[in-house]
């Protein structure tokens, strides 16, 4: 299974790994509209539909620089094709870096409970989106705000 972080999950999901070169946040959160859209058009109930769901697109193309398999259900962004709604069979892979973690998730798995525990707390006051919070974590903007914060021992 793919690694993870707790990061991962906040702010509704974050979707830093799922697509590059984001345009805008209304491009992106057009493209995430419409895989949804998709998705409820191709209601997969099988892991084979899911599949078909999944190859659709090649496993190279984007929206918007956005995955075509990232959508957005009950304000909560996810892979449909993740293990954890699958039984543990991941069905992400040949298509997707399953691996992925950005520099921030690295960093933060790397750090003491203290350190981690301040960085959460950092998190809670940016008040930020879906998208603001993906888009910051993945390009390690709050990785480096909070990091000068630490150094000016503000925090």
């Amino acid at each position: 299974m793919a690694t993870s972080c707790v990061l991962c999950q906040l702010h509704g999901g974050c979707m830093g790994c799922c697509g590059n070169s984001y345009p805008s946040k209304k491009k992106m959160q057009e493209a995430i509209d419409a895989n949804s859209q998709e998705f409820r058009f191709f209601h997969p109930q099988t892991r084979e539909e899911l599949i078909k769901f999944r190859d659709r697109y090649p496993k190279t193309a984007l929206r918007y620089g956005v995955c075509y398999n990232l959508i957005q259900r009950n304000g909560q962004f996810f892979c449909p094709l993740h293990p954890a709604l699958n039984n543990a069979k991941d069905l992400r892979e040949g298509h997707c870096d399953i691996d992925h973690l950005c520099d921030t998730a690295v960093h933060f798995n790397s750090w003491d409970k203290e350190k981690q525990t301040k960085f959460l707390l950092f998190l809670e006051t940016k008040k930020l989106d879906h998208l603001d919070y993906s888009i910051l974590m993945e390009n390690n903007g709050l990785l480096l705000e909070f990091n000068s914060l630490r150094v000016n021992k503000s925090i």
